[in-house]
């Protein structure tokens, strides 16, 4: 097969961009640099278990792993009964699962939060909704990380796209808004260049080296939330990522 220039149209369902991003993630160099030397966090998440998925070889399950949810038309968390025993905690190669507050309080430099997004927008900056009054896990980790220089990286679906992240800053809040479908939340914005987000774009260039675009979004039945992403690269690596889509 030659390296000609060749495109191609690919439709992303939920779970396919979740794998892809995580995957991506689990195969930045900081993230398997810190699989063996210092600290990491993954937190639990629809996305951020595929993270645990390509790194560690384990499936946390997506409902055990993730405690905030949007399902049956409501804000809300998935049944604590039936969760795992928290997030992933890393430290010099050794795997333990918890609250991630006492590694938190051991961090330095280039030491990695790993935590998923619930809005991203077109400037780089992204948010995480808070069902906790206290910040749960990105209100215990953003200190930390700001003072001590320890990096977050946020993968996150662009299925979760709005126009601004920042316009949206201030409106919510634990007994901000007068009525809710669920429960409560507040809003943790993210802005541009204090984490890395990695979307599906981010994903096709540097597992596979070709270019993504989004080009549409939306679908039926099983692609109720899909995307559809023109693809340009060698047809090498046009090929690479069909095949591993596919997959």
């Amino acid at each position: 097969m030659n390296d000609q220039v060749t495109t191609a149209l690919v439709v992303l369902q939920p779970e396919q961009s979740a794998a892809l991003i995580g995957q991506a993630v689990a195969m930045l160099p900081q993230v398997i640099q810190r699989r063996q030397q210092g600290c990491m966090v993954i937190v639990g998440g629809s996305t951020t278990r595929h993270v645990v998925r390509y790194l560690l070889g384990e499936d946390p399950g997506r409902d055990s792993f993730a405690i905030g949810c949007i399902q049956h038309g409501r804000l809300g968390e998935t049944d604590a009964g039936q969760r795992g025993p928290g997030a992933y905690l890393i430290q010099e190669g050794v795997v333990t699962r918890g609250w991630p507050g006492p590694l938190l309080s051991q961090f330095n430099k280039g030491d990695l939060y790993i935590k998923g997004a619930n809005a991203v927008d077109a400037m780089g900056h992204s948010a995480i909704l808070m069902g906790s009054p206290t910040g749960g896990t990105i209100g215990a980790a953003w200190s930390i990380l700001m003072a001590r220089g320890g990096e977050l990286i946020v993968p996150v679906s662009l299925r979760k796209q709005i126009p601004s992240v920042m316009a949206v800053a201030g409106k919510l809040g634990h007994g901000r808004v007068d009525r809710v479908m669920g429960s409560p939340v507040g809003y943790m914005p993210i802005p541009a260049g204090f984490a890395t987000v990695v979307t599906e774009i981010d994903a096709f260039r540097s597992l596979y080296q070709i270019t993504a675009t989004l080009v549409a979004s939306g679908g039926w039945d099983d692609c109720a939330g899909a995307l559809v992403f023109h693809l340009s690269g060698s047809a090498t690596q046009v090929e690479r990522a069909w095949e591993g889509i596919g997959s």
